[in-house]
């Protein structure tokens, strides 16, 4: 099978897919984060539904894009270039996560 620059498994549309709906919630996080002057230090959805949601549902997309992308990659032997750079790109943001998650439980230096 030859590498190629779009993805010919349903697996790899599925993730390119989901990273296009990253590109775009991010786009519209920038718009919404303008429009309010960027005034919020830290959006969550508490503070900020409108801008925490948006944000959040950017970082899921790129997660579930990466999964999707490991899922052709290991199942369907997708060899796309772009599944091959979604894939850190989305791990990237599961491990933002993670930190995020854990940066919480510990709270700021004393």
């Amino acid at each position: 099978m030859k590498n190629r620059l779009l993805p010919q498994t349903s697996k790899g549309k599925w993730s390119v897919s989901l990273f296009a709906a990253f590109l775009v919630l991010g786009i519209a996080a920038n718009r919404i984060s303008s429009a309010i002057g960027n005034s919020i230090e830290y959006p969550n959805p508490i503070n900020s539904p409108l801008l925490g949601s948006v944000i959040y549902l950017a970082f899921t997309a790129a997660i579930l894009a990466s999964l999707m992308g490991i899922l052709a990659v290991k199942k369907d032997q997708e060899r796309s270039i772009l599944v091959f750079l979604l894939i850190p790109i989305g791990l990237f943001f599961l491990v933002a996560i993670v930190g995020f998650m854990i940066a919480n439980l510990i709270g700021p230096p004393d």
